[in-house]
């Protein structure tokens, strides 16, 4: 159990120098880090927060932690700012800024603009000629001729706004006081008004793209002139030095690491990457402003009411429990969220127009078009700062000049080549990752040839086996799948075994490209005495069991105390399996005789792990779903939920709804009892040659139970035997990105270990791709060979079709299939041609296929903004596919909400996993009024950031509990974007919605 920490005074740092935090502020913040990540500290007259944990708290919570700061040197030397408001003043700003910032004004306005001016910035720095500085000749041009576009300051030069960003910058990190840095920042606060005050009248005969343009299309809602100036001024500093110290730090990082230099040329995706890496291991916003509104505890720190802290992103960025190795530069390392860009309501409104800028455009045209670009071997690199850290100087040479004239193409020819190139290509294992990179091979290469070979007969791996059979709307990915097995480049090749009917090196030497995405499915040994017992059962077999796997045909006899060792989602899946009744097991597919006989003795579930509850493996939605059940009464040991309030810990909160816990009555007649143990190891099984206990290290005592049977659900290994494990075992490891040589490569949990949900398997997918296109495009893999012949016994696309058409024909009327168990089964109705396989099911719609007449609405519910934009997002892909509306959710009533419409719900989460304040009137009245909403139909995307582990995507989640509750129903994958990782969220939620439409549409085209 957790003793409770006793608040400590803050430690004072006085050794820190400003002169040496400008210098190299790292060894300081290490050494800060080390000392508990709160520290006061004289010099800058302020608390340095300098650990990535007690960063995210800061950003967690603005009520606390506030922006609007006091005598803030910022609204001294800008005026006061949307950065230096809290919500909602600062989400009104925010709303009308954004506008020139969303994807499609980034991606179709702004993108063409920086190629136009990145090609003009270069020419000049050839025409200066190697000997140049790259940041000063380049990077600062460059940003500052973009930045003018954006916001329609035409009549300032790219030397004003350079002028005026750095004295701007320089007052606000102006922590000395030095009367001279405060002088020139008024210059320049005076000058910019200047130029504001004619392009304002200029903008108003003059519209354009430009955010000046922007602010005045709004009269009705127009920012006050005083606003417009300070947010201006705020936009004109970062809005040029970020991306200008973000490229310098880029090309700096790739001049020095030639491995990451070649692989980021060969594959051009890769440049997004290299910018994420660099902003983390460089941040160039270094430090920023947050003042405490209440005496608090920060990192176990006592923090007084209007403390003055500074924020340390260049030392969050490079804490050790994060990354390894954090102190160097590798794009091929694990993605993890960084906080370059902030969090939560501050989040970088520039962040896209930023990756543009540097990702999408400047880094390729220097690297494309400066052959031989290289450090200038007589002159050093500087860099500099601890506010704000950049490169100082950054003096190239290069050999010679590849023409600009084709520019565009030659920044993309990596991707042209890509394009036409037609490998074949070998994806072993159709589960979520392989179908997944299989979907993206094509997208990216639409000539491929590609098989996906499986040991089974059936595709769909972990989502037909390995997903609870109740969880159907999860399942309902494979809609998606099904058509991609539509294209006649595409094939399934099942019932086949590498090693048995394919030898690993007959399938090295057969394709161009082979992908190993078999799994890991051997389950983890605990390691302690006793687990060779009769009794001791993996949670895999289990799984692999209820969900009619060919190779599960024993149903284990578990008696009626089972303990679980494990609390991750596999573990909850278990627990939940084994504690439903048959009656809420409608509308599944888990065979009822099956879990009758697992489930028939069962009055006691004990669930045993390691964790605190806080940093439990599970999704708090699971755990919520247990709470509805009715007749268990659930015990939690190892937490005491009264410690930390309601509202902060979305896990705590979810162990707060269990019947039996924190005063919530169970339903009905108590047929079960359910135990929790956290922060408990389990040491020995006891027993002669059966079952008979197991033994718990628990808060410093051991704890003997009574079971009768134990599963383990501590993760899965793979099976040292198979020929695939065999065959790896005598070659590379492989690289982060999955590839182990050209032509061979690793997917989903044979790739990470079993780690990663499936949306996880659809960010990785797109990266292989990306890993794949560029070995082709650099010649390591010449696209000559032919594929194999499937083996006689091997089962195609149509025989599953058919074997789907037999299980949902002879499903019961309570389920949606009733599967074939056996090998034998399976194979005989692959090969049954009387089956006739009904092509209307075959996937509903498509990418760009009509959703025939099904009407949807989109509804958003947002703080900062980002939930509109991707609404906006999909209903510009969804236009002439369907009927199509968009609404916020802050204009609308639950009783709005029309049967004959399906509804896509986009919510962010805000504060401490809350809902956005946008739609807390439409939140509250479902939980208020609860309106009967029977047939109503949506599906739900959370916006969430998974750094804020204790609360992620919660926002969304209250309203679709809410939404339930009043008898809506929920279909589909429950969506999640994940901020803090490597996709857009407007990608994820077209991917998402394109999965859910297909089931939308089915369902509406079924007659009742």
């Amino acid at each position: 159990m957790t003793t409770p920490l006793i608040p400590r005074s803050a430690p004072v740092a006085d050794w820190v120098e400003i002169k040496t935090l400008y210098d190299d502020p790292y060894p300081i913040y290490e050494r800060l880090r080390r000392e508990g990540g709160v520290h006061w500290v004289p010099s800058v007259n302020r608390y340095l927060i300098t650990s990535y944990e007690a960063v995210i708290a800061t950003e967690h919570d603005q009520e606390t932690f506030s922006a609007n700061e006091r005598d803030s040197l910022q609204i001294r030397a800008m005026g006061h700012s949307m950065l230096r408001r809290d919500d909602p003043e600062h989400y009104r700003e925010r709303r009308q800024w954004q506008s020139v910032f969303k994807p499609n004004a980034v991606k179709n306005v702004w993108t063409q603009t920086f190629h136009e001016k990145g090609r003009e910035q270069l020419a000049r720095l050839i025409d200066k000629g190697p000997g140049s500085d790259l940041v000063w000749d380049f990077a600062a041009p460059f940003a500052a001729e973009c930045l003018k576009s954006l916001l329609g300051l035409y009549n300032a030069t790219a030397e004003d706004l350079q002028r005026w960003s750095q004295t701007l910058i320089d007052a606000t990190g102006n922590y000395a006081d030095d009367p001279d840095v405060w002088a020139a920042g008024k210059r320049s606060f005076d000058e910019v008004d200047v130029a504001l005050d004619e392009m304002l009248e200029w903008h108003l005969n003059n519209r354009d793209h430009s955010l000046i343009s922007s602010l005045l299309s709004s009269p009705e809602d127009q920012m006050p002139l005083e606003k417009i100036r300070a947010n201006i001024k705020m936009s004109i500093g970062g809005g040029l030095n970020e991306p200008r110290d973000a490229l310098g730090v880029a090309a700096w990082a790739m001049l020095t690491h030639p491995d990451q230099r070649q692989a980021a040329e060969r594959d051009p995706s890769l440049w997004s990457t290299v910018f994420d890496e660099t902003i983390r291991w460089i941040a160039p916003i270094g430090l920023y402003s947050r003042q405490t509104t209440k005496k608090t505890v920060l990192a176990g720190v006592e923090l007084p009411e209007g403390a003055r802290l500074g924020i340390c992103i260049l030392s969050a960025n490079r804490d050790e429990s994060v990354w390894d190795r954090a102190d160097q530069f590798d794009i091929h390392r694990e993605v993890k969220p960084h906080l370059a860009f902030s969090k939560g309501t501050h989040v970088c409104l520039g962040a896209r127009a930023a990756r543009a800028q540097i990702a999408d455009v400047a880094l390729p045209l220097l690297f494309n078009h400066l052959n031989g670009l290289k450090v200038d071997p007589g002159r050093e690199p500087t860099v500099g700062g601890w506010v704000f850290r950049g490169m100082l100087s950054l003096p190239v040479t290069w050999d010679s000049v590849r023409p600009l004239d084709n520019s565009s193409a030659s920044a993309v020819a990596g991707s042209a080549s890509e394009a036409q190139a037609a490998p074949h290509v070998a994806i072993v294992g159709s589960g979520p990752a392989g179908c997944f990179t299989a979907k993206e091979v094509q997208r990216r290469m639409p000539g491929a040839h590609i098989d996906l070979i499986d040991r089974l007969p059936v595709p769909y791996g972990l989502l037909r086996y390995g997903v609870a059979g109740d969880h159907q709307g999860t399942k309902a990915v494979a809609r998606q799948f099904d058509r991609l097995f539509d294209s006649p480049n595409v094939r399934f090749v099942g019932n086949t075994t590498v090693g048995d009917q394919v030898a690993f090196d007959e399938l090295r030497a057969g394709y161009d490209a082979v992908v190993l995405a078999s799994g890991v499915h051997a389950d983890r040994a605990l390691g302690i005495p006793g687990e060779t017992l009769t009794g001791v059962w993996g949670a895999g077999g289990i799984t692999r069991r209820l969900n009619g796997h060919p190779n599960e045909t024993e149903t284990p006899t578990l008696g009626r105390r089972v303990a679980i060792v494990g609390q991750g989602n596999v573990a909850i899946d278990v627990l939940r399996l084994l504690s439903v009744r048959s009656k809420d097991l409608e509308g599944s597919d888990i065979d009822e005789g099956v879990h009758g006989a697992l489930t028939r003795d069962i009055d006691t579930l004990h669930i045993i792990g390691r964790s605190s509850a806080e940093k439990a493996r599970f999704d708090p939605v699971m755990i919520r779903e247990l709470g509805r059940f009715s007749g268990i009464r659930h015990c939690v040991h190892g937490v005491e939920l009264d410690r930390v309030p309601e509202g902060k810990d979305a896990r705590l909160d979810a162990l707060r709804t269990l019947p039996g816990v924190a005063g919530v009555e169970v339903d009905g007649t108590v047929r079960m009892k359910v135990d929790w143990w956290f922060e408990t190891v389990p040491e020995q099984i006891e027993g002669q040659a059966q079952v008979e206990g197991v033994a718990l290290r628990h808060g410093g005592d051991v704890v003997s139970l009574e079971v009768d049977s134990v599963i383990t659900a501590i993760g899965f290994v793979p099976d040292p035997e198979n020929a695939i494990s065999r065959a790896l075992a005598e070659l590379p490891s492989a690289s982060e990105s999955g590839r182990i040589e050209a032509g061979l490569y690793l997917a989903g949990w044979l790739r990470r270990s079993a780690r990663g949900t499936i949306p996880d398997q659809r960010t990785d997918a797109r990266a292989l791709a990306g890993v794949i296109g560029a070995d082709i495009a650099s010649g390591d893999i010449a696209c000559t060979r032919q594929g194999l012949a499937p083996h006689v016994e091997a089962t195609d696309i149509d025989g599953w079709r058919r074997i789907d058409q037999r299980e949902r024909s002879d499903a019961t009327p309570d389920r949606v299939r009733t599967k074939l168990c056996t090998f034998e089964a399976l194979l005989s109705s692959a090969r049954d041609t009387s089956i006739v396989i009904d092509r209307a099911t075959d996937g509903a719609a498509g990418e760009s296929d009509s959703l025939g007449d099904l009407a949807v609405s989109i509804l958003f519910g947002t703080e900062s903004g980002n939930a509109e934009l991707v609404a906006e997002e999909l209903e510009q892909a969804l236009e002439g596919r369907c009927t199509v509306d968009i609404a916020d959710l802050g204009d609308i009533e639950p009783d709005d909400l029309a049967p004959e419409r399906f509804y896509l719900m986009v919510c962010s989460t805000y504060g401490d996993g809350d809902v956005p304040g946008g739609a807390n009137a439409f939140y509250q009245a479902l939980r208020e009024r609860a309106p009967d909403l029977e047939g109503i139909r949506f599906a739900s995307l959370g916006l969430g950031d998974s750094s804020y582990a204790k609360t992620y995507s919660r926002g969304s989640e209250l309203l679709t509990e809410a939404l339930t509750a009043c008898g809506a129903r929920r279909i589909g994958e429950y969506g999640r974007h994940d901020a803090s990782g490597s996709l857009s969220a407007s990608d994820v939620a077209l991917d998402w919605a394109e999965g859910v439409l297909v089931l939308a549409a089915s369902e509406s085209s079924t007659p009742a």
